[in-house]
Order: structure tokens, then C-alpha cells, then sequence
């Protein structure tokens, strides 16, 4: 099975850049209106879990908050690779980069430029090890958080925005071409424009390549399917669709 998680990923912009791989055989909306906050770090540790822990993540630590595997849906596979994932596997360099640079912008000590490289070099580095670990593991679940990064100081600037969503149309058809594995498409929270910048929302996205008969599914709902499917249940593991471009 393949995960691609794709921070702030929002269905109105999947659909307006007609981005056909990311939407696959079914995709929707996520219903995260049960969380006080659509904290990133929260609503992935939930979406591995499979519970709501935003009671457990104070605000204050949350970066550093980590789950061990058998707290996850990886306990149910053989194998996997978790890349960079929030709540568990998170590159706390980058990240810390990159928020330093989002503060300095606002602090008008960088240049929204020098935030932009940093995101984009992060999430280069992110595919390369990501399709370096395709077909080597049961799961492998790669996390890449640009059109959330980018979002929050571009998303009402519709070129940039169209950039990053052709570069996640093409991941995920890349992805879809070489395999005819399970692939889910993920995302945490959506993003809305407040003049020139984007914040989150109370809705995510998802799409599957297989029918899951969902429809506004919680972000939690997604433990046990994925579950399913490491274990063979039939419910979850009707045959994939191609999603060969």
C-alpha cells in the first residue's frame, strides 16, 4: 500500500486545476470539524491512530510529539517506511528551517523567496527518498507538505498555487504509472485565502484508486480501512484502478 500524505491539500483546487491524478477513482472532503483547532501536528497523529488526540498535543510541544508504532496502522504491516510524517517520523531540521523563515518573513527579516527555496528543497529531498523506498516495503507512507507551506504566504496568488498543485498532480501520477498497488491520497486540512496568504481549514481531502464508499469520512475512519487492507479483508481490498496516465 502507498500513502501520499499531502499537507493542506484542498479539493476546490484539485478540481479547478483539473489535477485528475490526485482525484483518482473516488475522492471527497474529510469532515475535522470534532477538533477545536486544525492543528497539523494533531490531525496526522489522529489520522495514524485512529482516535482524536488533540487533548493529548499541547500546542507548546507539539512538534516534538511522537507516537510509537504500535499506536499506528503500521503495526499491521509487515514492513513499512514512514517519510517525514508529523507525529511520527518528522525531519525536525527542515521543519524548523522553514518555520524559522515563515517568522523572519513576518518579522520582515527574509524575503518570501528565501521561505520558498527552503520548502521546495525540502519537498525535492522528500520525493527523491520517497521513490527510492516504492516497491521495498508493505507500506510506505511519504508525507510532503507543500501546498501547505507555500499556501500560507501564496495561496491567494493563483500562479504560484497552480505551480504547486501541477507538481502534486505529477507526483501522484508518477506514482500511479509504476504500481498497481493500494494508493491513498491524504490530506489534513484544507487551506482558504485571506488576501495574498491562505490558512486552514475544517475540511481535508482524500481519494483512493480502489471503492471505499466513503462520504465525509472523519480523518480517523481512515485507521481501520488501511487496516483492512494490510490484513486482506475484502471489503477493503477490491482490486485497484489504474491510474496510469
Amino acid at each position: 500500500m502507498i500513502i501520499l500524505a499531502l499537507d493542506g491539500l484542498e479539493l476546490g483546487m484539485v478540481r479547478k486545476f483539473r489535477c485528475r491524478n490526485l482525484m483518482q477513482l473516488e475522492h471527497g472532503q474529510t469532515d475535522i470539524s470534532e477538533f477545536k483547532l486544525p492543528r497539523t501536528v494533531v490531525l496526522w497523529a489522529s489520522f495514524l491512530s485512529g482516535r482524536n488526540l488533540e487533548e493529548e498535543i499541547p500546542v507548546e510541544t507539539q512538534w516534538g510529539f511522537r507516537l510509537r508504532p504500535e499506536e499506528t496502522f503500521f503495526r499491521f504491516f509487515g514492513s513499512y517506511v514512514a517519510l517525514d510524517v508529523p507525529a511520527f517520523s518528522l525531519k525536525d531540521a527542515n521543519h524548523a528551517e522553514e518555520r524559522r523563515l515563515l517568522k523572519a518573513y513576518f518579522d520582515d527579516e527574509a524575503e518570501v523567496e528565501d521561505y520558498d527555496a527552503v520548502v521546495w528543497r525540502n519537498h525535492e529531498e522528500n520525493k527523491k527518498d520517497f521513490f527510492e523506498a516504492l516497491g521495498r516495503f508493505d507500506l510506505v507512507m511519504g508525507y510532503f507538505d507543500l501546498a501547505d507551506a507555500i499556501g500560507h504566504l501564496s495561496f491567494g496568488i493563483p500562479r504560484k498555487m497552480e505551480t504547486v498543485y501541477d507538481e502534486l498532480e505529477r507526483l501522484a501520477g508518477e506514482v500511479s504509472s509504476s504500481t498497481d498497488d493500494h494508493l491513498l491520497v491524504i490530506s489534513d486540512h484544507g487551506m482558504k485565502a485571506v488576501g495574498r496568504y491562505g490558512d486552514h481549514t475544517r475540511n481535508g481531502f482524500y481519494s483512493a484508486n480502489w471503492r471505499v464508499g466513503l462520504s465525509l469520512p472523519r480523518i480517523t475512519d481512515f485507521h481501520d480501512l488501511i487496516g483492512g487492507v494490510a490484513v486482506g479483508d475484502e471489503s477493503s481490498q477490491n482490486k485497484p484502478r489504474s491510474g496510469r496516465a
